[in-house]
């Protein structure tokens, strides 16, 4: 499920992800990235991954079909989470991303959250 966190605003979008995710959890989603004045302007995304424990096939769908659209739109990636697979996932998106796609652990949160918000690019 998705849970759109409090500091989202203005061109950033902060999301935590947790337990299962459903085509249905991208209905939170679309209404942001597809507002007009976001998709004029580069995009932030900050995205928590917090015990994913799956993601349904429609679902994985919805997100390439989401991301895939506003691919060109974002300036900084921010994704937190522990272990292996969300590195590796990571590193699969950077390629199809136009800006800048770090991985934090879960102990520097606080970091990723400040250099996403950060108007410069580190």
């Amino acid at each position: 499920m998705f849970k759109i966190l409090e500091f989202t605003k203005d061109n950033l979008i902060a999301f935590q992800v947790e337990g299962k995710v459903k085509k249905s959890d991208y209905d939170k989603l679309k209404p942001l990235l597809n507002n007009t004045k976001r998709e004029q302007e580069k995009q932030k995304l900050y995205i928590e991954i917090k015990d994913l424990e799956g993601i349904e096939p429609a679902a994985l769908w919805e997100d390439f079909k989401l991301f895939f659209k506003h691919i060109r739109n974002f300036d900084k990636i921010a994704i937190v989470a522990s272990g292996e697979v969300s590195k590796t996932l990571s590193k699969l998106t950077k390629p199809f991303i136009s800006g800048e796609v770090r991985y934090f652990d879960y102990s520097e949160a606080i970091t990723a959250r400040n250099w996403v918000i950060d108007n410069e690019t580190n």
